[in-house]
């Protein structure tokens, strides 16, 4: 095999996760292949909200990436969430750390030629567009690649091979990383609009009523991302109501008190979405091959998630294997490591936002549990801060308990 097709780590998948892990190995003058099916830099992906979570902040700002993210057009945000109960919107940043303080909004169109124009800065990573992967299996302690690229077969070779090709990952099936599937019992439809108003202070808008749900995303160029979550349609149900969307939605939009005017808003982009969308999870750690982003974990895109787990998902990955990579020793135990953290990290905020996915709740207990968070200030920025991902459903569920414990002395 050509030594010019020998490196440390082969990525599939030219994404967000992708992407950012081998930005987090270059630093370190790993050799890094990414081998990305899509044929052009600018290519991106358009099933997204384009939030990024203030978790992966920290990510960006030791990558040196946010304020070159900031000039080409990511706006900084933070979420605000009405409820049957009053709006849970408290004055502050996320978190204690002014370095979490914010959120992004960027569009996919931006982000994704952003992130690999970063990548081609550094010689140590060649990023390998229009290659599609046709089969990976361990030879001789390292991982062998074959691909495609412009009809021509290529073999490549590294220590470690990281699936980061997303839901429909051909890692996955290539390896037999089945996925476990659980229902998401909505659909959902989204586009973008020219003619609305940004919220003060660019706050990213989530509606949680019920059964239906919505969000209102400010983005650069006076643009608005509106998205809306109804109970689950047939795809013949889901293609019919993407005809009278952009009427639809500024009517339910209508209906919330806080809501910017949309009467002037103008549809400027097809309708996206999709009818069904199962979450999806893989194992982190497949027989010595690692997963991140979408290709280990694929959820309900109205958590807003996806972004911001492929970066902290691959920083995980790059803190736990690149002293083996270097050392050239221990690469099982780096892997076992990204693994334990991926669940500890990560995994919990899966199960919550799965059991959100279920839209059968009872209207008394969640108007008892919106209560309780909108007249609590405390609790409110303990659920602004789960909803950023900075703290953890457990430490949320604690926080809760503790004020309905409050509620309950002052009553009596």
């Amino acid at each position: 095999m050509p030594e010019n097709d020998r490196y440390d780590v082969i990525i599939v998948g030219g994404s967000v996760g992708g992407c950012v892990l081998a930005l987090c190995y270059a630093r370190h003058n790993l050799r890094i292949a990414i081998l990305e099916q899509r044929p052009e830099p600018t290519d991106y992906k358009t099933l997204c909200t384009h939030f990024v979570q203030p978790m992966a902040l920290p990510v960006l700002f030791e990558l040196g990436l946010d304020e070159a993210l900031e000039e080409r057009g990511a706006l900084r945000t933070k979420a605000a969430f009405w409820t049957a109960a009053g709006w849970i919107d408290p004055p502050e940043g996320y978190g204690v750390d002014s370095s979490t303080a914010h959120a992004y909004n960027i569009e996919r169109r931006l982000l994704d030629p952003f992130l690999r124009e970063s990548v081609l800065r550094f010689e140590s990573i060649d990023l390998c567009l229009g290659h599609r992967v046709v089969g990976v299996e361990p030879a001789n302690g390292e991982w062998r690649v074959e691909a495609i690229a412009e009809k021509e077969p290529r073999t490549l070779s590294a220590r470690l091979v990281v699936a980061a090709d997303g839901r429909h990952s051909q890692m996955a099936k290539l390896s037999g990383n089945e996925s476990e599937q659980q229902e998401n019992q909505r659909s959902a439809l989204f586009g973008y609009f020219e003619g609305i108003a940004a919220p003060d202070y660019n706050r990213s808008l989530f509606i949680l009523s019920e059964p239906e749900r919505g969000f209102l995303y400010p983005l650069c160029s006076e643009r608005t991302l509106l998205a809306q979550y109804v109970p689950k349609l047939g795809p013949e149900d889901w293609q019919s109501q993407r005809t009278s969307w952009a009427d639809d939605v500024k009517a339910y939009f209508h209906r919330f008190r806080g809501v910017p005017d949309l009467s002037d808003g103008r549809l400027v982009s097809p309708v996206f979405g999709y009818s069904d969308y199962p979450n999806l999870a893989r194992k982190a750690n497949w027989k010595g091959m690692a997963f991140i982003g979408d290709a280990a974990l694929s959820l309900d895109p109205l958590s807003g998630v996806g972004c911001a787990f492929a970066m902290v998902g691959a920083s995980l990955l790059a803190n736990a294997t690149t002293v083996p990579l270097l050392q050239e020793s221990g690469l099982d135990d780096g892997l076992a490591a990204y693994e334990a953290q991926f669940a500890k990290v990560i995994l919990p905020h899966a199960r919550g936002i799965h059991a959100d996915s279920l839209i059968a709740k009872s209207e008394a207990t969640s108007l008892q549990t919106y209560r309780c968070i909108a007249g609590d200030p405390i609790l409110q920025r303990q659920f602004v801060d789960l909803t950023g991902r900075l703290i953890s459903p457990m430490a949320f569920q604690r926080a809760f308990t503790s004020a309905m414990v409050r509620a309950h002395l002052a009553v009596h």
